[in-house]
């Protein structure tokens, strides 16, 4: 069960991964000065048409053991989680940076905020279980 404000905030931060994947993942560049070509991208009109589609499931996931489970479970399966989807933000992030016409979106935004709080709160909660570490 979550008892623990830290546990709250993790469950919180969770939840923020897991609406990171609703909003465009990309979005046009609105200072571009050249051709745009009219080609559609995925993650232009949700998340979930790309690594959003991915990440939603894992933060529920993660929720869910958290809520069920308490321990080393659930921070590692939240830890888990968090680097995926920081990882998969910045993924997100470079394949827009090398294309001009192109700027990530909120859902980057939003998915790698919360999963940078994700690894930070689960590394909260190993220090005060562990504080020997």
């Amino acid at each position: 069960m979550i008892r623990t404000r830290t546990d709250r905030l993790l469950a919180l931060a969770l939840v923020g991964v897991a609406a990171g994947a609703l909003p465009p993942w990309l979005v046009p560049n609105p200072w571009y000065d050249g051709v745009a070509p009219a080609v559609y991208r995925a993650g232009q009109g949700s998340g979930l048409e790309t690594w959003g589609l991915a990440t939603l499931p894992l933060a529920v996931l993660a929720v869910g053991v958290l809520v069920w489970r308490e321990g080393r479970v659930a921070t590692t399966s939240a830890a888990l989680v968090g680097a995926s989807a920081a990882t998969v933000a910045a993924e997100v992030a470079y394949q827009s940076a090398t294309t001009p016409w192109l700027l990530p979106g909120p859902g980057v935004a939003l998915t790698a905020a919360s999963a940078v709080a994700v690894v930070a709160l689960v590394a909260r909660a190993r220090n005060r279980a562990d504080p020997g570490r």
